[in-house]
């Protein structure tokens, strides 16, 4: 019996472990922004929103979602100059890769 107890307690240590080891290996820190889209490079899949008195530029990637008004489904090339977006990102070193556009507002006049 004890001997059960032992192996038994052993394999919910290791359990546990590995599923606190999985969910950190797996957290992202994402990041968010909220302003006007400023500038858009197609070739390079990029885009710049200026909020505040600042101004971030993302790179996408195939992973980006792009979402509009009613959980419409956009992409890349429905951005505008002059969207109103929110942005959620993650960084690597100085680089922003979007996760997430929600375009909150088309562009204004």
């Amino acid at each position: 019996m004890r001997k059960q107890l032992v192996l038994g307690l052993t394999l919910l240590l290791v359990l546990a472990t590995a599923v606190f080891a999985g969910e950190k290996a797996s957290t992202k820190d994402y990041h968010r922004v909220h302003g006007d889209i400023a500038s858009i490079d197609a070739t390079a899949q990029t885009f710049t929103v200026k909020h505040g008195n600042d101004t971030s530029t993302f790179k996408t990637d195939a992973n980006t979602k792009y979402m509009g008004h009613a959980s419409k489904a956009l992409s890349f090339s429905d951005l505008q100059v002059g969207d109103d977006v929110r942005v959620s990102f993650t960084e690597s070193g100085s680089d922003k890769t979007a996760a997430r556009v929600d375009v909150v507002h088309g562009k204004k006049s």
